[in-house]
């Protein structure tokens, strides 16, 4: 991990200055990319949601400004959320009065909750911003822990070949870095499928930078519908045995 990267103090500070999809976005990007790109991952985000059905007790991690809060809400889950950065928090508080927030550094420390507490966790591009690897595991072993027999993981992360580290801030991690810290702490996966495979890039992987954001959101939202490729972000449901 990068020195100068302190996630409490980064996210605290980028949620304080800028609580919108730009904050828990792609940065380097302008709110109406992130719109565009928000519009898409909703549609992942509901198509995962069908595997674990209504009603659900879950558990958001990185809820950040209240977008999955949103989703579990919609298909009538019990919804708890929790984030690193307090003024998040605070925010969130406002936000949905109804449901209960907690800050917590996964990893760092332990979820709050008694064992088997959810029958569902979430954490969509969250973990990648762990960039700790010990810390990861020691997360990756609380999520399990508070998951019942049976419940489900919902997570982003690379999931590719390799592991990738295109800022401080970000580690991509592989599914073969994955698969064993999984099976150790009780996770099996069930499926991985393409999360972005356009939206999302990084700004050295561009063909026409200096493309207006706007313009640039809805190019790349089409070419997630007509053009399929290799993605570079994917999301993966596991399972607790």
């Amino acid at each position: 991990m990068s020195e100068d990267y302190k996630p409490a103090k980064y996210w605290s500070d980028l949620l304080a200055s800028d609580f919108s999809l730009r904050g828990v976005g792609h940065s380097d990007y302008r709110v109406s990319y992130n719109r565009w790109m928000y519009r898409w991952k909703r549609h992942v985000v509901r198509r995962a949601l069908k595997t674990v059905g209504r009603g659900r007790t879950a558990l958001d991690i990185g809820s950040g400004i209240g977008w999955v809060i949103n989703e579990l809400l919609r298909v009538g889950a019990r919804v708890e959320g929790c984030d690193i950065a307090e003024p998040a928090i605070e925010l969130l508080r406002v936000r949905f009065p109804s449901v209960p927030f907690f800050r917590t550094t996964l990893g760092a420390e332990p979820l709050p909750r008694t064992d088997a507490t959810y029958d569902l966790v979430t954490s969509f591009e969250v973990v990648f911003h762990i960039t700790e690897d010990d810390q990861w595991e020691r997360g990756m072993a609380e999520i399990a822990r508070v998951l019942r027999p049976g419940g489900r993981l919902i997570v982003t992360d690379g999931f590719g070949a390799d592991d990738r580290v295109p800022a401080p801030h970000v580690r991509f991690r592989s599914i073969h870095r994955w698969e064993p810290v999984a099976a150790a702490s009780g996770l099996r996966f069930v499926s991985v499928r393409a999360c972005y495979r356009w939206l999302s890039r990084d700004l050295d992987e561009l063909w026409f930078p200096n493309m207006p954001h706007r313009i640039r959101g809805a190019v790349e939202y089409l070419l997630e519908v007509t053009a399929p490729r290799h993605p570079h972000m994917r999301i993966a449901i596991l399972e607790k045995t």
